[in-house]
């Protein structure tokens, strides 16, 4: 029995690894989309003395005008303000004393006397004070007029102030004492000894602005005292509508519930003297909400129908609401408004400084940059610095170009290359940290990206570093590959160099074309330049006859370099596609149908390189279609870089095995 037993799991476990046999491994390859292999279209604006300077100049243009126009409207908005916070300690109780701080701005040029205060004290109301506040007003002031209580150093955006409150229980629900204790009113929750809740509770409302002010009064010399003459000031109106809909009626009793323990106003022996009508007290609503400033203005009376004549006033204040204790002060404000609000020359001031240092540091930049340019805002693409092709490889172009016309051919070319490669890193002894392991694997990453849909890969061999001054600013090219370069003719030699500069007398481009400027400050002259393929090379040739093949890439170029526009990695890109034998798209620069450009036939005609990142750019207009300004074999900044064309696949590949394989 165990034997047969033993036999059924030696069948399964063979037809179970005859099945995995069949199953081909799979791939942790990502799928070869534009999402996974990270080549969706980007957009990233090109910053350039062009496009940056005019900047300067429309914020300017456009801040310091509307500067002025605040400043106007501010200066339109009449006032005065009475700081009373010292009034129950230091005015006077038998006669009349000049108020220490004050302010006031009137149409009128008339000078107005200082406003005076004096304290009178209510033995029977537990010694409470009421300060009497007169004043002048020279000119009549138009409707609406507004009286304000201001606050300075009370912070209420303090975060646990401002979360001091019950919600449900301003919107009218009688909330338990169980709720409320320990919920967000505390420490002002709940009176535990006699097992209510405070009603409203928080501190918040706790720190009501408690003192009265009373309507202004017209102080005539011939009226009686009976006949006292008042500028009607409605406490209605105050707050706004979402003021109004937080706080509704209640439903609790008032035998149920305990005032704030500040509200000495509206208790007796500790209770209400009667239900508070917080939903009717619109003073209330406008303290409970929050100012995010620590110094504020609260309206506390309007009158938006008539003018306030031009007269002496008094005020009378309850001063209940002491500011001493926190070092802050308190006044009240009489405004006019204008259609921008009230008196507030601050957002004036910030436009016009704000357009006005737009304006000068735009003067500044343009003269520095029509004094001395910089070579990084005005680089182009235009420094790569690949030889032209000469007479033998131009040959060999036409030729592969009658053969892809043959369709015979074809399969052979489609087969996909893998290339052997190396990364050399050449670095002088001040920057010898600058090219990190992130920046060669990204890199390395953008380049197998870049050229996968054309069918080449690249199988990195190794990474050498090495720090030679002599060596990172190219002056002994030869040397150098003589000393590092690896593999044979079909191996690519990337070396990447923190000072590449040109190799003396070589051709091609080199920095100060097409407005690029050549200047001694800058540590390098070009961005790159590679060997196009040799025909004259073959698998018997010595090394010593292709030592110099590869490609110089300026370091700053790596994903992560300092190089601004060109630090994603394009142009080792670009050169490479130099290496396997592409020229530029502009070859030739001539609309001229004699001009056989690239020799490609999928890339548009064109005359120009691109600059920068164009949406669209058409330098041969009576040629068909537009320039390829996202081709890799283009001048364009990186950011603009997106594809190959299928032509240029198949040309790289077909001089690969014409030209590389094998040899």
């Amino acid at each position: 029995m165990s034997q047969e037993v033993t036999r059924a799991e030696s069948i399964e476990e063979q037809e179970r690894a005859r099945e995995d046999s069949d199953k081909k491994p799979k791939s942790r390859r990502p799928a070869n989309t534009a999402f996974r292999q990270q080549r969706l279209k980007a957009w990233q604006p090109i910053l350039t003395p062009k496009s940056v300077l005019p900047l300067f100049f429309i914020v300017g243009v456009i801040f310091a005008p509307i500067g002025g126009v605040l400043l106007w409207a501010s200066s339109l908005v009449q006032e005065i303000s009475i700081d009373y916070s010292d009034c129950s300690s230091k005015a006077p109780t038998d006669s009349y004393a000049s108020v220490p701080h004050y302010s006031a701005t009137f149409k009128s040029s008339k000078s107005i006397s200082a406003p005076t205060w004096r304290k009178s004290i209510n033995e029977s109301d537990s010694g409470t004070v009421t300060c009497t506040l007169l004043f002048e007003v020279p000119n009549e002031l138009p409707a609406p007029v507004f009286m304000y209580y201001r606050l300075t150093n009370f912070y209420q955006n303090h975060r646990r102030y401002v979360q001091s409150l019950d919600l449900n229980q301003l919107k009218g629900d009688a909330v338990s004492y169980n709720t409320i204790k320990g919920g967000a009113c505390d420490p002002l929750a709940v009176n535990e000894t006699a097992k209510k809740v405070y009603y409203p509770c928080g501190l918040i409302a706790n720190s009501f602005f408690n003192d009265t002010i009373g309507m202004p009064r017209i102080l005539d010399p011939n009226a009686s005292e009976n006949e006292k003459q008042y500028y009607e000031m409605t406490t209605k109106g105050i707050a706004w509508d979402s003021d109004k809909e937080l706080i509704k009626g209640t439903k609790y009793k008032m035998d149920e519930v305990l005032p704030p323990p500040n509200w000495v106003w509206a208790s007796q022996d500790g209770v209400y003297k009667e239900d508070p009508n917080l939903h009717e007290n619109e003073a209330f609503m406008v303290w409970m909400r929050t100012a995010g400033l620590p110094s504020f203005s609260k309206l506390s009376r309007r009158n938006d129908t008539h003018a306030m004549p031009a007269a002496k006033y008094s005020i009378e204040i309850v001063d209940r609401f002491n500011v001493t204790e926190y070092d802050g002060t308190k006044s009240i404000l009489i405004s006019t408004r204008t259609v921008l609000g009230g008196k507030n020359p601050f957002m004036g001031i910030a436009y016009v400084v704000v357009g006005g240092i737009c304006v000068v540091l735009g003067a500044l930049f343009t003269i520095a940059h029509l004094v001395r340019p910089s070579p990084f805002a005005l680089q182009k693409r235009g420094t790569c610095a690949t030889e032209d092709p000469g007479a033998d490889f131009l040959h060999e172009v036409a030729r592969l170009q009658s053969d892809e016309a043959n369709p015979a051919g074809s399969q052979a070319r489609e087969a996909p290359i893998e290339i052997e490669t190396w990364f050399h890193i050449i670095s002088s002894k001040s920057e010898s940290t600058q090219v990190t392991d992130d920046m060669i694997n990204s890199q390395l990453s953008i380049l197998q990206q870049s050229y996968a849909d054309s069918g080449i890969s690249y199988q990195l061999q190794g990474v050498t570093r090495h720090v030679n001054d002599k060596w990172a600013s190219n002056a002994d090219d030869t040397a150098m590959k003589t000393a590092l370069r690896k593999g044979s003719y079909r191996t690519l030699n990337v070396y990447f160099q923190t000072n590449l500069k040109a190799s003396p007398g070589q051709a091609g481009r080199a920095l100060g074309y097409r407005g690029a400027v050549t200047n001694n400050d800058l540590a390098s002259s070009v961005l790159g330049f590679c060997t196009l393929p040799d025909p004259s090379v073959n698998a018997s040739s010595p090394a010593s006859h292709y030592v110099k093949d590869g490609c110089n890439i300026l370091a700053n170029t790596m994903p992560g370099g300092s190089l601004d526009l060109y630090n994603r990695g394009g142009t080792a890109i670009h050169e490479i596609g130099h290496w396997n034998g592409l020229l530029h798209t502009f070859q030739g620069e001539s609309c001229s149908a004699d001009n056989a450009g690239d020799h490609i036939s999928d890339t548009p005609q064109q005359s120009t390189p691109t600059d920068g990142c164009p949406e669209q750019k058409d330098s041969c207009p009576d040629s068909p279609g537009l320039d390829a300004v996202h081709n890799f074999m283009d001048y364009s900044s990186d950011v603009c870089y997106e594809r190959f064309t299928p032509g240029q696949g198949e040309r790289m590949r077909s001089i690969w095995m014409s030209m590389r394989e094998g040899k």
